[in-house]
């Protein structure tokens, strides 16, 4: 595990875990693959999230999903202690943007190890925004695998 510091957050570390990778495809809209990377989020040791990007390389834009299952892991955990949220990731000509989106609508809301997928009045202005977005900017940052997406 790779142990984090965010700029501008002292004191908040955070750690994040790379699990797997795939590619898939083809993409419907342009017919090349698409990659998919997932991991963990730690913090005080314990597992509090797993994250997924999924995107596609060869668009001409840079956009990506980024789904997260927050939530309690481990053996004694179940669906009903997890929640799904889903950003998705643009760049602009004003730089790098994520907006919350129906977690519902993208796969992870309909995965069987979370019990609800939060849409966007459950997240933006309410007490479990700054723990999202802490989260979106470790794997934005740090994460090595979605380099390509920050270049």
């Amino acid at each position: 595990m790779e142990r984090i510091n965010l700029p501008n957050r002292p004191g908040l570390a955070i750690e994040f875990e790379a699990d797997n990778q795939t590619e898939m495809g083809p993409c419907p809209d342009c017919g090349q693959k698409t990659k998919r990377v997932w991991g963990y989020i730690y913090r005080a040791d314990a597992a509090t999230a797993a994250y997924f990007v999924e995107w596609t390389p060869t668009h001409p834009h840079k956009d990506a999903v980024f789904d997260l299952i927050l939530g309690k892991w481990g053996e004694a955990a179940l669906p009903n202690d997890r929640r799904a949220v889903s950003v998705a990731f643009r760049v602009l000509d004003t730089g790098p943007s994520f907006m919350v989106q129906d977690a519902s609508v993208p796969r992870i809301g309909s995965s069987p190890l979370v019990s609800s997928a939060l849409d966007r009045n459950a997240i933006v202005g309410k007490p479990i925004a700054p723990t999202v977005f802490e989260i979106y900017d470790l794997i934005y940052l740090a994460n090595p695998r979605i380099a390509e997406l920050r270049d």
